[in-house]
């Protein structure tokens, strides 16, 4: 009660100072409102900003792993599962770090295979450079469809499980790590201490041994190198590529041209 009597007496108009009052109260009240808008108007531009940046760091995506080639590709027996072969290169004692593949672009004539991934030094350089198989999957069989890299002006070589044995189905030859330089390669242990040898790669010139016998190898005719005594191997041709088989007797053993032939026909060719 005693502050509304003050305020009812401190703005009565007989008192003598009462203009003056006036004029402070009203200097008061108008430094306040325009502290309350300059206020106003600050915060109104700080706060924009801080939304701004909250935005920009929510919606900033990851950067994009570099693009990089690949050099080989080897197509399944169901001709939907693609297995690209991706290096780092001619760089030395570098290694591959997290690389992955995917499928860019599929049309009725070709279909494209991007692999991204990091360059880094290799822990261990005698290791370092070996091809890293990333596989993709088909929505539909390849066919005759080109397979195409996106960072290669040239498609790589796509080879065929189908133009190969089909080893996996035979219990007597077991896989094993294999590495060649260039193509592709896969060595099988098989029965008695034997060892048998595929690969492919693009057809080179050049003198090459002379032809013990031919044989039909599926839809192809392959050519029959090697002797008894070191090893038989037999080649044959599709498109630019070569794709062959070597198969070496045990240490110390010997296997003639008649068993080659039988071990041959044994095998499943799809």
């Amino acid at each position: 009660m005693q502050t509304h009597d003050h305020l009812a007496q401190g703005t009565g108009s007989d008192d003598p100072a009462s203009p003056r009052r006036r004029r402070l109260v009203a200097a008061a009240v108008g430094v306040a409102l325009a502290l309350t808008v300059v206020g106003g108007i600050y915060l109104s531009r700080r706060e924009p900003d801080r939304a701004t940046a909250q935005g920009a760091v929510a919606t900033m995506a990851p950067p994009a792993a570099p693009t990089m080639g690949w050099n080989a590709a080897m197509v399944a027996r169901d001709d939907t599962t693609i297995t690209v072969y991706a290096t780092p290169g001619d760089l030395p004692c570098k290694e591959l770090v997290q690389p992955q593949a995917r499928i860019t672009e599929q049309t009725d004539t070709q279909v494209t295979v991007a692999v991204g991934g990091r360059i880094v030094n290799a822990t261990d350089c005698t290791t370092s450079g070996l091809r890293v198989p990333l596989v993709v999957s088909l929505p539909k069989p390849l066919g005759g469809r080109m397979l195409r890299g996106d960072a290669s002006p040239l498609p790589p070589p796509t080879f065929s499980e189908r133009e190969l044995p089909d080893l996996a189905s035979d219990q007597r030859w077991s896989p094993h790590s294999s590495h060649c330089d260039e193509g592709l390669c896969q060595g099988y242990n098989g029965p008695n201490g034997s060892a048998l040898l595929t690969s492919a790669g693009r057809t080179v010139g050049g003198k090459r041994p002379s032809v013990v016998d031919t044989v039909q190898i599926g839809s192809r005719q392959g050519t029959i190198t090697g002797s008894a005594g070191t090893f038989w191997q037999v080649q044959w041709a599709v498109g630019d590529l070569t794709y062959s088989l070597q198969l070496r007797p045990s240490e110390g053993e010997t296997l003639s041209f008649k068993q080659f032939r039988a071990e041959l026909a044994s095998l499943k060719w799809s």
